[in-house]
């Protein structure tokens, strides 16, 4: 039986992109980036446009990921009945499951095809990019760094959430690999942003680079580059309404279809940081009451990628891993204390009630962003939702990180 390696679903895809694409009058015209025709995609004169789709591609990927995984974690619960929508917030999203591995940004949550289209173009784009000349390209370096930096941001949460990676057709590896990938692709992506005085992009790959030592448990370096994102730092993945891939994935799912709502334990919290209302009607199914979270109030509502707050939690949690844990609690409480929060401080006279204290502020601050709770429940192994779905009844799988597709090995 032949193999299907994920580099032939990548050229299924971009076939279709382009012949999407073409229909368009100029290029330019295409209001929402990553879709450009195949043959103008050697044009040095389009380096910029080229670029852009690199974001366009992992701004569709990052919807899906972070919007999945946050229904997959303990932040919803499913309230729909239609299969396999409501097996996202079951944890019965399983390596065969075609909705999972195939599926596109203009579906449900499809992960696996849309991150690897997102990596496998930031590497193509990037190769092109280092093969043109300053002299063809203005702002090369420029361009170099934002298209590393996305393309390191596709690795590491690959990294993050998947149980076994694989890239072009190689070896099942643990997801380690990809970790390795994003380290190495984030020290460009800073290298080349700070050559060409791009202070976004730096900012950028430095809160991913944290993430990244984070996750790797440098726990030194984690906090090294944390401290070096700029004050007040945020950047977010755009989202738009002019197609089905630029919505916002969690507010088109959760709120407007209302196949999910906001778990019992997000709710009517004296914590502000989640936003978590009543909605005032049923959900998908109607005898559900849904809730919400005002973090997304339409489509085209922007989902944070990366902030100096996110830096800030990275740093206290490498504090206190270090066991300076005053130094740690002093920045959770530093956060705490800001007028848009308000909340008292917090005190740990151990370390573990410091990561306790810690893991707590992730889940509050973070809540329905990132993919960062299912990263939490992995990393430090937190329990999972088990049992049964306390408003559809329905048996919890045993789904945790996700899934290697069979077909990446067996074939179709």
């Amino acid at each position: 039986m032949k193999t299907q390696t994920t580099s032939g679903l990548f050229r299924t895809l971009m076939l279709g992109a382009a012949v999407a694409t073409t229909a368009c009058n100029n290029l330019l015209d295409v209001s929402f980036p990553g879709q450009i025709p195949s043959e103008q995609a050697s044009d040095p004169n389009l380096a910029a446009v080229l670029a852009r789709s690199v974001i366009g591609d992992f701004e569709c990927a990052y919807s899906n990921y972070m919007s999945g995984s946050s229904v997959h974690s303990d932040e919803y619960e499913t309230s729909n009945s239609n299969v396999p929508l409501a097996n996202w917030g079951e944890r019965t999203i399983t390596k065969d499951e075609n909705d999972y591995v195939i599926g596109t940004c203009e579906g449900n949550f499809g992960m696996h095809l849309t991150l690897h289209t997102a990596r496998f173009q930031s590497e193509d784009i990037f190769k092109k990019l280092q093969g043109w000349t300053d002299a063809q390209v203005p702002g090369r370096s420029n361009l170099m760094a934002q298209v590393r930096a996305y393309g390191a941001y596709s690795y590491l949460l690959m990294g993050e959430g998947f149980c076994r990676v694989s890239f072009d057709g190689g070896p099942e590896e643990a997801p380690t690999a990809a970790l390795a990938k994003a380290e190495a692709q984030f020290a460009e992506a800073i290298t080349l942003a700070n050559s060409s005085g791009n202070t976004d992009m730096a900012n950028l790959a430095r809160v991913g680079m944290a993430r990244v030592k984070m996750d790797l448990k440098k726990w030194s370096e984690a906090a090294t580059f944390a401290d070096q994102v700029t004050a007040g730092y945020n950047k977010n993945a755009d989202r738009g309404q002019e197609t089905a891939r630029r919505w916002n994935k969690l507010y088109r799912l959760a709120e407007q279809n209302g196949a999910y709502t906001v778990a019992t334990a997000y709710r009517n919290l004296t914590d502000p940081r989640p936003k978590v209302i009543d909605a005032g009607r049923g959900a998908f199914n109607s005898e559900v009451r849904l809730w919400v979270t005002r973090k997304y109030s339409g489509l085209t509502s922007p989902m944070r990628l990366a902030s100096k707050i996110e830096a800030n939690l990275i740093k206290a949690e490498a504090l206190i891993q270090q066991d300076q844990i005053a130094a740690g609690m002093a920045i959770l409480n530093a956060r705490r204390a800001e007028t848009d929060v308000n909340l008292p401080p917090l005190s740990a006279s151990t370390k573990q009630d410091a990561l306790n204290h810690l893991l707590s502020e992730r889940r509050m601050e973070l809540s329905f962003e990132g993919g960062h709770r299912l990263n939490d429940l992995l990393r430090y192994n937190l329990p999972w939702k088990v049992g049964s779905n306390p408003f559809t009844n329905r048996l919890y799988g045993t789904t945790t990180c996700w899934p290697h597709p069979t077909r990446e090995t067996n074939g179709v």
